[in-house]
């Protein structure tokens, strides 16, 4: 019995024990749970504080900023709220200061913080200031001066941070060269200069006003870093589309051009270096293959050049010439050692644009060329070329340019103008043909022996439309014609013009000369 009872003390003590430890667990876990409790509450009351102290920071930030930005707006408007008329005369002498140029304002002054604080001035204009007189040289619409903002308070101590231009006209004419030219020499400002919407006139002698070029954009400034001065500018002359680059490089003592016409694939770069001995000037003209290599010189009102490392494809130019500026006249004679007759007019497209866009054919543009080409390649007939062309206001003159070939026949431009008409772009010319030897011509030709004649010399006239390629013959006639030949001609001339007679090649050209002789000889 007493084992019994220790056993069952035992086994109740342990499972007191376990209850106990059991309590004992469950008291510490429930110590555990209730200390993340209050860890947790003590996150969210500290999260809320940050959540409200942040709030109030941004609050307190965004009121800041608004206070500073409220200022900042009172601080632009004070070159306004000093503003006054007498500032006429305070710009002017700011911009003489600036840009050494003799600038003409009105009291027409506003002033405005957008885009960035700026004042402007309506119809200006800027001034050649001579010893006995000041010659206008641009008007201007609007002038833009943004002005820099460390010192707004005091009026007198505005600096210009750079100036805008809106609408520009520059004037000038041969008296006006030195001053363009010293304003380019002497170096642009550090303060940038932009030109919106500008037109060039060039007066003549007797005063008459040439557009010379429009321009969409010009940007002004100097590169202190590097010491140079920058123009670049867009716009076209002529209507045709240009863009034009300039540097001035004052360590190398410098000058380089760059112009670009992108519609007729023409590129041109201009250098002038400058040294003790004076200048030397180069310039390099690319058209599609073809370059020209040119050395000029500049005196007075003449400009003379030469070149003999120019080359159009793989045939070599020489040429050399004037071109007077007053009034605007040039005289340039050229030698070309090869060349296909083709290749004058292969690139059409480039012939169009100069003639048809008063770029060539103007009542301004004068001068003469002469063109000698010494060999023509490929030509069944002709081996030679001599082309005069006269630029007479608006008309090409290319009387007395002939095709030779000695040893059979020559054939010459007694008389032949390229002009304007209602748009299309018109040729007509009076030819002779003069045979040099008959019997070459016959075997040339193949005249059969019944039609062959004693023929010296064939006279025709014929009219071109380049617009549209439409070649008309006005007249044929040869030195000892017939009257009752007259109809027969006519009829071919008819047959001709009506489309009912192709040339296209030799042989059909052949197959037309048979023809005429054929009806000359009956």
């Amino acid at each position: 019995m007493k084992i019994f009872n220790l056993k069952s003390n035992l086994i109740s003590n342990f499972f007191k024990r376990n209850i106990l430890i059991k309590d004992i667990t469950r008291f510490i876990e429930y110590i555990k749970n209730l200390r993340n409790f209050v860890n947790i509450k003590k996150k969210i009351i500290e999260k809320f504080k940050q959540f409200y102290e942040k709030k109030f920071k941004i609050n307190y930030l965004i009121f800041f900023i608004s206070i500073i930005f409220f200022y900042y707006l009172i601080y632009l408007s004070f070159p306004g709220i000093l503003h006054n008329k007498s500032d006429q005369n305070y710009f002017t002498n700011l911009l003489k200061k600036q840009y050494d140029l003799e600038f003409a304002l009105t009291p027409e002054i506003n002033y405005s913080i957008l885009p960035k604080p700026h004042f402007q001035i309506n119809n200006a204009k800027i001034f050649n200031k001579k010893k006995d007189f000041q010659k206008e040289v641009a008007e201007i619409k609007r002038i833009k001066i943004y002005i820099y903002q460390n010192n707004f308070f005091k009026k007198k101590n505005l600096k210009i941070k750079s100036v805008e231009l809106i609408q520009t006209n520059f004037f000038f004419d041969k008296f006006d060269i030195p001053f363009f030219k010293s304003f380019f020499r002497k170096g642009f400002s550090e303060r940038p200069i932009t030109i919106k919407r500008a037109n060039l006139f060039y007066q003549d002698i007797n005063k008459g006003t040439i557009t010379f070029l429009n321009l969409n954009k010009v940007d002004i400034n100097h590169n202190d870093k590097i010491n140079q001065d920058i123009l670049i500018s867009e716009g076209d002359i002529y209507n045709i589309p240009f863009n034009i680059s300039w540097k001035q490089d004052k360590n190398k003592l410098e000058q380089t051009t760059n112009l670009k016409f992108k519609k007729i694939k023409l590129q041109m770069s201009n250098v002038i270096k400058m040294d003790n001995k004076g200048e030397k000037n180069k310039l390099q003209v690319y058209l599609n293959r073809s370059r020209y290599v040119i050395n000029y010189d500049l005196r007075d009102n003449i400009i003379e050049f030469i070149s003999n490392n120019s080359f159009i494809g793989n045939d070599k130019l020489t040429f050399s010439g004037k071109i007077f500026s007053d009034p605007f006249n040039f005289n340039i004679k050229s030698s070309l050692d090869n060349l296909k007759l083709t290749k004058l007019f292969a690139n059409s497209i480039f012939l169009r644009e100069i003639f048809s866009n008063d770029f060539i054919l103007n009542e301004n543009f004068n001068g003469k060329i002469n063109f000698e080409v010494k060999k023509l390649e490929k030509n069944p007939l002709f081996n030679k070329l001599n082309l005069n062309a006269n630029f007479v206001g608006k008309t090409l003159d290319l009387s007395f340019s002939n095709l030779i070939n000695d040893k059979i026949a020559n054939l010459n431009l007694e008389k032949g103008t390229l002009y304007e008409d209602n748009n299309d772009l018109i040729f007509r010319g009076n030819f002779n043909f003069t045979i040099n030897d008959l019997k070459k011509f016959n075997n040339k030709f193949v005249i059969p022996k019944k039609n062959r004649i004693n023929l010296k010399k064939i006279n025709f006239e014929i009219i071109i439309n380049l617009t549209n390629s439409d070649l008309k013959i006005l007249k044929i006639i040869n030195d000892n014609y017939k009257e009752n030949e007259f109809e027969q001609i006519d009829e071919l001339i008819y047959e001709f013009n009506s489309g009912g007679i192709k040339i296209s090649n030799w042989i059909e050209f052949k197959n037309f000369t048979n023809k005429i002789i054929s009806t000359y000889s009956g």
